[in-house]
């Protein structure tokens, strides 16, 4: 799944229906979270497999996934992290 609108060049951030939190993979196993991606979204359509996105999932149960550019946690849909 490639979840990007091209008519306002953006990257989604929610599957639907459903709206569950989408994160985007890229050509060197990165992940980045939707923010990082729409920040940076001309080099994630170009060569440099840092920021190239060759795919989105959805973080289903992952508590602990986070972004490879801003390190802030990428929100999960059933599960949270444990408190210490």
């Amino acid at each position: 799944m490639k979840a990007y609108d091209k008519e306002n060049k953006q990257w989604e951030a929610w599957a639907w229906p459903g709206g569950y939190p989408i994160y985007h993979v890229t050509k060197d196993c990165g992940v980045l979270c939707t923010k990082c991606a729409n920040d940076n979204y001309d080099l994630t359509l170009g060569d440099d497999p840092q920021w190239h996105i060759i795919g989105s999932d959805i973080n289903y149960e992952d508590p602990e996934l986070f972004c490879d550019n801003c390190y802030e946690r990428i929100e999960s849909a059933y599960a949270e992290p444990e408190e210490e």
